[in-house]
């Protein structure tokens, strides 16, 4: 058979398809042996990240470690120093007295100092200002650090060089990094809750998730927290990593301060006396995801149009001091142009105002309270004033300590309802509520003095720490 010569075009594709061929099947057993090594790569990087975490828990253990055991070495002053840290003014109340006392005592030796905030970390440092403006008309010496000092925080908390620092918050959001709980390990650390108690279950956070009311950072780290009553620090030794062991029940310092308000009623536009005094607070929790009690947006119209139907009730409004920035955030039902507009409306009634002052001042002159949040109803109860619950539907559950509060207000779910029972309980002549309201504070708050037992408890945490000297021979 005749041999068959093909075109040299053709012999030339074919050798160019075999070298093809062969450089494929290389650059393949290439892939394969780089795929191999980034394999073997990726196991030693992600061995040598959990080294590097291991060693980074190892040595922020060892450096808590270490902060923890120099701060028991007592100081040899004769006064105890405390510094409370301010970042706002509104729970001001929660300290007052202790720091009113701490001034009277020689045992101890209160600095305050105001410092910025920014709530949950939203926004730049700010308020310092208005926190330094009211602790000065309260007449409290302090130190300021406004937010252009906030790079010589850790300074100046050195120079102070405290025996306990106190700090209004558990939440190391609210505040700039120098004050967060890892920052302040190297001292003791003292929490009395801005709030009077907590009577909600708390949504989880975290992974296992942690009871926010009494396991937080800050709460873990803390060398004394302080409780108001017995139910909260059951709650604590069910709910905490450390079993309560640093919670004591004292009672709230609060009690005691806002029975000593002045009361203050901002209405200044009336020649006569008003039919009645309503003070209407509004919580910031107005999205959805949280604990959902804000009822502001669902209800600011409404009470617009009583305001303007009803001269002679005069209303003062009050808010969270997170309402406004929640406000800004995605998902808000109600812009802050809407929120300035209404305001605006509000300002402009004769019979009406706004108060951005201290709280019990202007509860102690009101005849009635409005409020849906879960703190302000307690306060409410503690001035002896009939309080209107304004309840939104979704909120999050109370706990059994906040059952049994809610017992002691009147709740609605809309300004008509409040409206009407405000008429009830005035045709009545007196409140059907206050009997409980009376009850929940004894129960929950027990006797004046709280602060001078949280006193008492730092000298004896105190002393119980001392370096003993050896006895001379």
């Amino acid at each position: 058979m005749p041999r068959i010569s093909l075109p040299r075009v053709v012999r030339r594709y074919l050798e160019l398809a075999r070298r093809v061929d062969d450089s494929v099947q290389s650059l393949a057993g290439q892939n394969a042996e780089l795929r191999h090594e980034l394999a073997a790569l990726a196991e030693e990087v992600s061995a040598l990240s959990e080294l590097m975490r291991t060693t980074s828990r190892t040595v922020g253990e060892s450096k808590r470690a270490t902060m923890i055991a120099a701060r028991r070495l007592a100081s040899t002053r004769a006064r105890i120093r405390i510094v409370f840290l301010v970042h706002n003014a509104t729970a001001w109340g929660s300290i007052a007295e202790l720091t009113r006392l701490m001034h009277q005592d020689p045992d101890f030796e209160p600095i305050v100092v105001s410092i910025p905030h920014h709530y949950s970390g939203v926004g730049p440092a700010k308020g310092e200002g208005r926190t330094h403006r009211f602790l000065k008309a309260e007449g409290v010496p302090h130190i300021r650090l406004h937010k252009s000092q906030l790079a010589e925080a850790a300074e100046l908390l050195r120079a102070l060089d405290p025996d306990i620092i106190v700090r209004q918050s558990q939440w190391d959001d609210d505040i700039d990094p120098a004050f967060s709980t890892d920052a302040l390990a190297w001292t003791r650390v003292i929490l009395i809750p801005y709030e009077t108690m907590n009577t909600t279950e708390n949504v989880p956070i975290g992974d296992p998730p942690i009871n926010t009311a009494v396991d937080t950072a800050m709460h873990r780290a803390a060398w004394l927290v302080f409780l108001a009553n017995e139910e909260a620090l059951a709650i604590a030794r069910r709910d905490a990593l450390t079993a309560g062991l640093q919670f004591r029940a004292v009672g709230h310092p609060k009690l005691d301060y806002a029975r000593q308000a002045d009361p203050y009623w901002p209405v200044e536009n009336s020649e006569a006396t008003p039919a009645r005094r309503v003070l209407w607070s509004a919580h910031h929790s107005i999205l959805t995801g949280w604990n959902d009690f804000g009822m502001f947006h669902r209800v600011y119209r409404d009470m617009l149009e009583w305001a303007r139907s009803s001269p002679e009730t005069e209303f003062v409004f009050t808010h969270h001091t997170l309402l406004p920035e929640t406000m800004e955030r995605e998902g808000s039902p109600i812009t802050p142009g809407e929120y300035r507009e209404w305001l605006d409306e509000w300002m402009r009634l004769e019979n009406t105002a706004v108060w951005n002052g201290d709280y019990a001042d202007a509860l102690a002159a009101a005849d009635f309270l409005i409020s849906d949040g879960p703190s302000m109803m307690i306060e409410g109860q503690l001035m002896e004033t009939p309080t209107i619950f304004m309840e939104r539907p979704d909120h999050i559950a109370f706990n059994e300590i906040g059952r049994e509060i809610v017992r002691g207000v009147h709740r609605v779910g809309s300004v008509d309802e409040a409206r009407r029972t405000i008429e009830e309980i005035e045709s009545r002549g007196s409140d059907p509520a206050a009997a409980r309201q009376a009850k929940n504070v004894s129960r929950f708050f027990g006797e004046p003095g709280a602060a001078a037992r949280i006193l008492d408890v730092i000298r004896d945490e105190i002393a119980a720490e001392r370096i003993v000297s050896p006895p001379s021979t």
